[in-house]
Formats: C-alpha cells, structure tokens, sequence
C-alpha cells in the first residue's frame, strides 16, 4: 500500500532520529511529526506520515482508517506486515479506547464533532503514550482535515479553469459566428426592401396589387423582429461574456474590462427598453428624466449593463402605488443621469445614473445594511428574491471607484450608482483619458 511513498517517509523520520541527542520520546516524535508535515504537500505522504511516526519513534505499530464516500471506515495505512483485523465493533467509539493489547483514537475536525477516522495503536499502551497519542491523534485529525479540504479546493480549481475554456470554446467563440449570421440576415432584407421599392406601380386592377401592397408591410415587421432578436441576442452575449469572463476565475474576482461608454446609449437606454413591456405590464409610467446629449464614463459596458438590469428588475417586483400630484393613485418610474463636478469628493468629477420609483420609504434600520450580501429588507420580503442583487451592484460600481446609495424624498425611493468621469469638455460633454 503506496510502499514507494511510505518508505521515504520513514527514511526522513529515521534521518530526523539520527540527529537527536536523545532517545526518542513523545516530544521528540510529535517535533518530527511537525517538522515533516511542514515539508510534505501532498495528501498521501501526510497519512503515511500518521503511522510512521509511532512506528518509528515509540515502536507502536500503527493503523489509520479513513471514512470514504460513503461514510465506511477504510484502512489506508499500516506499519504491519498484514491487514489488521478492525479492533471495534458495529460502531467506531466515540473517544479513545484502550485495550491490553491496543489503543484506538478517533480523529476528528474541530469543526465537526463526527469521526472522520481512527489511529489505532497495535501494543499496550503506558498512561504517558495514552495521553500523549489522545493530543497526537487530534492534531492528526485537524490536518488531515485541512488537507482534505485543500485538495477538493485545488480540484474544483482545476475543474473551473477548465469549464472556463470549454465556455469559451462551445459558448463564446460560437456567439461570434451569431454576430455574423445577424449581419448576413441584414444584408438579404436590405436587398428585398431594395427590390420591392424598385417594383413598378401595380395597375390597379392587378391581380396581385393586395400582394404587392403587402409587401412593405411584411418586409417592415420582418425588419422589427430581426432588430429586436439582435438586441436581445446582443444583451445575452454581452451578460454571458462579462459573468462567464475567464479572468474572473483566474484572479478570484470580477476583472474590469474598461472602455469609455455612452452613458444614454450604450448603458442606460438598452437596459430600459429590455424592462420596457414588463413595466408596462406592471402599470408603471416611466418618465425618462435623461439630458439632452450624451455623456461618457469609464466603464465594463458588460458588467454595468447587468447593475442597471438589476435596479430595474427591483422596480418592476418593488414599486407601490402612490398618490400622484393630481392625487390620484399612480405607479411611477424616473431614470436618468447627471454629472456634478464633486461627485465623488473635491475635484472627483463623477456621473451619477439612477432609478426612482413610487413607494413607502425603506425601513430605517435596515438602509445600513441594503447592500449587505443575501440581506432583504422587511418591507420586501413578500416578493420573491435572493438579496443578491444589490450586493452584487455594489461590488461591480466599488471595483469601478464609484459609489452606490439610496434616499427618498417625495414619495420616491431611488437608487444611484455614481461613477468617475473623464473630465467635462467645453460643450458640456465629456471626454474620456485612459
């Protein structure tokens, strides 16, 4: 059993023996023990590690047991020439059990009080090497766990790099050749529409002027579903591409893919046609409270396309019927942008994107804690949700060195993300520096 393994470990043990001054004792095998765990990195060397050490040290034939899958203690390990025959019963014990001939000690994570595994001591044991191996076999236990843990790390590790590329490879890649199907779709109803309109005039009596006349109509709804599939196939690649980026594997967190976007155009605009038909749905008025031009900011159109899909996802679950200034009662939604100088601090100059909506205001204890991962304030708990969402908005606007908040005022609650700004031009635009 793993012999190759096994025999250099007990020649560094006997390497560690040879330099003491002393005959071993406990102190000595459990500083060997130590020592040589710090060297050894894998799994395997440290369970033979477990045995040897009372082998060698203290002459106490070991054995250690493992639980497997299914939860059955295994042997994976022995110092005698045979497989022993198991010193318990139907159920391992739940502590230490010292027999004449023998000593059993459950090893155990101290975060889990199960048994994890046996360390079973082939010889009569004195009172010393009793309580000595009672603390050998917890120490044991510990690591062996944080051992186990280590390698299932190291393996959904391996296995996430590697569902990363297959991502990319089955996904990704295939999403691009989409792109130009889209494109050569464009192309053939642009030649239709060419040749429809260079059709002569349809007399009148034409057996087929109902036809002809439907054409330009047919072709134009053709042209409307091909632009609303290719929005909506943009937006799904767009979020496909920025959650699934392999980056964000490798490094342990979301990596920003930085560009100067639009803020109306490219950020906002798509985002609030996609929520559109729900809102309406809904019974919320949307007032579009945007500028007149544009405005450029620094940013993952990807990641924050996704922070405003998820504002304005919350409005369609979470806005209430107010009184409106007509005093009637209303649903309403306001969205837009504006830029400040300061946003961000003295000489911060940020853009600052919201979402108000008609409701009661947010609790009072819970505004500390909104953005708080998997928390979900009291007022919308009757709604389905996770309390992810504006977690996530808050970690994707931090990584841009924005800011988030919330306030309400005027029966409106509203969310905003502000986000730092290029500097602002003389037209009142603004322009991007890398």
């Amino acid at each position: 059993m793993y012999l190759p393994a096994q025999q250099r470990v007990r020649s560094d043990i006997k390497d560690r023996l040879k330099r003491l001054d002393r005959a071993p004792d406990p102190d000595a095998a459990l500083g060997i023990f130590l020592d040589l765990n710090l060297e050894y990195d894998s799994l395997r060397d440290f369970k033979s590690l477990c045995v040897l050490i009372p082998d060698e040290c203290l002459s106490a034939p070991a054995s250690l047991y493992l639980r497997n899958r299914k939860g059955n203690l295994i042997l994976r390990r022995t110092t005698l020439p045979h497989e022993p025959a198991p010193l318990w019963a139907d159920y391992p014990p739940p502590g230490p059990v010292f027999r004449k001939d023998a000593g059993i000690f459950p090893l155990r994570d101290s975060s889990n009080p199960d048994i994890s595994g046996l360390l079973c001591l082939h010889r009569p044991l004195s009172g010393r090497e009793e309580e000595f191996f009672s603390g050998y076999a917890r120490r044991a236990g510990r690591i062996l766990a944080l051992r186990q843990t280590e390698l299932e790390n190291r393996q959904r590790l391996t296995f996430i790099n590697t569902l990363m590329r297959d991502i990319g490879h089955n996904i990704i890649v295939p999403n691009m050749q989409f792109k130009l199907l889209f494109s050569r779709m464009e192309e053939r109803l642009r030649d239709m529409e060419d040749k429809v309109n260079a059709l002569a005039p349809a007399k009148s009596n034409a057996p087929d002027l109902s036809t002809r006349r439907a054409l330009p109509l047919l072709l134009r709804d053709l042209r409307n579903q091909l632009d609303t599939i290719a929005r909506r196939f943009h937006q799904s690649s767009l979020f496909l591409e920025s959650l699934l980026r392999r980056e964000h594997f490798e490094k342990g967190n979301y990596h920003l893919r930085l560009r100067p976007c639009h803020v109306g155009r490219q950020l906002l605009e798509p985002q609030l046609e996609r929520f559109r038909p729900l809102l309406r749905d809904q019974g919320i008025e949307i007032i579009d409270s945007r500028p007149a031009g544009e405005v450029l900011v620094e940013a993952d159109p990807g990641l924050i396309s996704q922070v405003l899909a998820n504002l304005l996802a919350n409005a369609a679950k979470y806005t209430q019927a107010t009184r409106t200034a007509e005093g009637l009662p209303g649903k309403t939604l306001r969205c837009g942008w504006d830029f400040s100088d300061s946003a961000l601090g003295k000489d911060r100059p940020g853009v600052r994107i919201f979402v108000s909506t008609s409701g009661l205001p947010v609790p009072p204890e819970d505004i500390p804690h909104l953005f708080d991962a998997r928390f979900r304030s009291a007022a919308t708990r009757p709604a389905e949700g996770s309390g992810h969402g504006l977690f996530f908005v808050r970690q994707i606007v931090e990584l841009h060195r924005g800011r988030i908040d919330y306030s309400h005022a005027d029966r409106m609650n509203t969310f905003s993300i502000t986000l730092p700004s290029p500097l602002a031009t003389e037209e009142g635009g603004l322009t991007c520096s890398r």
